[in-house]
């Protein structure tokens, strides 16, 4: 694996948007991904929590389903955000 699907996995949620969401939507492997793909659905996925834009994950990240859900978001942002600085 690249480091840098290594790196997005840190996430969840991101690991989960680029296998479950891309690789079955574009219908390609994991490692055909690009690097410039990878970095824009990272900045999809954090705004899903942070960019206020009607997702059950900054419902989520804001405490609104209890605090194991919000746990679970605040590290996928963190892992996000130490993605994105290292790799944008």
């Amino acid at each position: 694996m690249k480091p840098i699907l290594k790196a997005a996995f840190a996430s969840d949620e991101l690991a989960y948007q680029l296998q479950e969401i891309i690789c079955h939507d574009d219908q390609c492997e994991l490692e055909d991904i690009t690097d410039a793909l990878i970095i824009s659905e990272a900045r999809h996925v954090l705004d899903k929590y942070t960019g206020g834009i009607g997702f059950v994950h900054e419902e989520e990240y804001n405490g609104e389903h209890g605090s194991e859900a919000q746990a679970e978001a605040v590290r996928n942002v963190k892992a996000i955000k130490r993605f994105l600085k290292r790799y944008s």
